[in-house]
């Protein structure tokens, strides 16, 4: 059985299950091609078949600099290295069970975006932020948590997601394609009636900034994760260390580099 099965399965009235096309099952089921989220304060997850139309994976390293009389170059002192992934994808439905059920993991997905609160002990209506928003995020190897090993590639997200936050998600259905909806409630699913509309394409889009926990970097000529970030493990070669270390330190007291704090 698939680790996605049940996530793209939709009711019907009559309570019977209808699922995608053969073509469908056999990308998210049988392939893994889904964006998995998962939402660390509540444990609750939403997957979507990866119709991606852009993933952007950015990776920024960050320096200050100062400015020294005499010196035409800045003296520069590294300070980290950032990674922010911006993802734009299509949800598309083939019938109104599966626009509802899709319009019901976009709801659960905006929802996630809020911090879990805890009731004041007081009389006060007044509540206090227990946790907050965090994500996991998985995409195959390519939004992965790089210390599980390569295996990692075929896990769902809360095992071997991406620990982050999202500064956003952007909804934006396609009233070309056709707005549904189930006036009557002859489809299923638990919403139906007068202004309740489930288009048949939408988009969605976020940017998922990535708070590491895991290894990263060199020790010596070795990477402190062989898996990151991707999963492909790289055969070391052998280096002599001392060497490249003194290359290293006489290049950066030429250029006037500052490692560490």
């Amino acid at each position: 059985m698939s680790i996605f099965s049940g996530d793209f399965e939709y009711k019907k009235k009559d309570g019977t299950v209808t699922t995608s096309d053969a073509a469908e099952r056999m990308l998210t089921e049988n392939r893994g091609y889904v964006l998995d989220f998962f939402h660390v304060p509540t444990g609750k997850h939403v997957a979507f078949k990866a119709m991606v139309n852009s993933f952007n994976d950015q990776y920024t390293s960050e320096w200050s600099s100062e400015n020294v009389y005499g010196r035409m170059d800045p003296i520069s002192q590294f300070q980290g290295t950032q990674r922010v992934i911006s993802l734009d994808w299509d949800v598309v439905a083939s019938s109104v069970e599966e626009a509802k059920a899709n319009m019901q993991k976009i709801q659960m997905l905006m929802s996630m975006l809020y911090p879990t609160y805890e009731a004041s002990s007081t009389e006060s209506s007044a509540t206090l932020i227990s946790s907050s928003p965090l994500f996991k995020f998985k995409f195959g190897n390519f939004a992965m948590d790089a210390s599980r090993g390569s295996s990692a590639a075929g896990a769902r997200a809360e095992d071997a997601g991406l620990v982050g936050y999202i500064g956003g998600f952007t909804f934006e259905p396609d009233f070309e394609s056709g707005i549904m909806d189930d006036y009557e409630g002859v489809f299923g699913g638990e919403t139906s009636g007068f202004g309740h509309w489930f288009p048949q394409h939408c988009k969605l889009s976020c940017e998922f900034t990535v708070l590491h926990t895991h290894k990263l970097g060199w020790e010596g000529a070795d990477k402190r994760d062989e898996n990151f970030p991707y999963g492909q493990h790289n055969t070391p070669q052998p280096a002599d260390e001392s060497a490249v270390s003194s290359e290293i330190e006489e290049w950066e007291e030429a250029v006037g580099i500052i490692i560490g704090g």
